[in-house]
């Protein structure tokens, strides 16, 4: 008989569990809500929250909500954003991750006391993910994004460098970009001195126990079936990580994309997904694999 198991470290994690579950509890209480964006990068997921009644928007949408209630996402979002929601009288329900607040609130205080005559602020992250737009919104759009060592020629030269994270990047990479950064400044000098660098791994903890446990769970099995949602940078992320631990992994966003010709010869199947894929969509996967050794 076939094995077919679940990676017991996947899963949605906390920030986008918690903001899902608050939409679903007022959706099924019979609440009017808007949610600000996709939830989440899943769109099997944002389906079924749209079939119990959430109805997504976008930010130029805001001034024409008259009546129920805007869901913020985890992802977090300026304070521009805040701003137009008070202007319209819009009731907010603020689903910020904590862990992206607290980065928020960190990022605005080492801005609010820098000399940014000498000193500037770098994000490691994707300019255009949510959660990047949120935390350069802290700080007026005043600092240099990078997604990897190729980008460190944006930074301004002599400059000190405070450097944080997307909290959803990876760990690995941080660290490249971190030690691109400190060779880069290992000769310069500001004012007399060596170039000052203050760096801070601001990528969640949840974050950096997927990769090992993923590396621990994947090279057991014969198939490795990774699920998330195309959109997601995470997703992709993680699921070149596991393709590189097992080369016989497969990215599907759900169980339709299963193909039964991969099963053939097949002895043991490992599912695993991205931190914005939940318990319950592996778990289908899971059904659709018997369904198709079974049938």
């Amino acid at each position: 008989m076939i094995q077919i198991e679940i990676d017991p470290a996947a899963g949605f994690c906390f920030g986008v569990e918690r903001v899902i579950k608050d939409a679903e509890t007022r959706l099924r209480d019979g609440e009017s809500l808007f949610g600000l964006g996709e939830m989440v990068h899943n769109h099997a997921e944002v389906e079924r929250l749209t079939l119990l009644g959430l109805r997504t928007i976008q930010h130029g949408d805001l001034p024409s909500i008259h009546s129920g209630k805007v869901l913020f996402r985890a992802h977090g979002e300026p304070p521009e954003t805040y701003r137009l929601a008070r202007e319209h009288g819009v009731e907010v329900i603020d689903g910020t991750c904590p862990i992206v607040i607290r980065l928020q609130k960190r990022i605005r205080t080492v801005y609010s006391q820098m000399d940014r005559s000498k000193e500037q602020l770098v994000l490691f992250g994707k300019p255009d993910h949510p959660e990047t737009i949120g935390l350069l919104g802290q700080v007026n759009g005043d600092a240099v994004v990078v997604s990897g060592p190729e980008d460190i020629g944006k930074l301004e030269p002599g400059k000190r460098v405070h450097l944080y994270s997307q909290t959803t990047m990876d760990p690995d990479q941080f660290g490249e970009v971190e030690k691109t950064i400190r060779d880069r400044l290992a000769d310069a000098e500001i004012g007399g001195e060596a170039a000052d660098f203050q760096s801070e791994c601001t990528i969640c903890g949840q974050m950096k126990k997927r990769k090992p446990s993923l590396a621990e769970f994947a090279h057991k099995f014969d198939l490795m079936l990774f699920v998330s949602g195309k959109n997601s940078s995470n997703g992709k992320m993680l699921y070149e990580f596991c393709r590189g631990v097992n080369p016989s992994t497969r990215w599907i966003s759900d169980p339709g994309e299963i193909d039964p010709a991969w099963l053939e010869g097949v002895l043991s199947v490992g599912i695993s997904g991205a931190t914005s894929t939940s318990f319950s969509q592996l778990d289908k996967i899971r059904e659709q694999v018997f369904h198709l050794v079974t049938t």
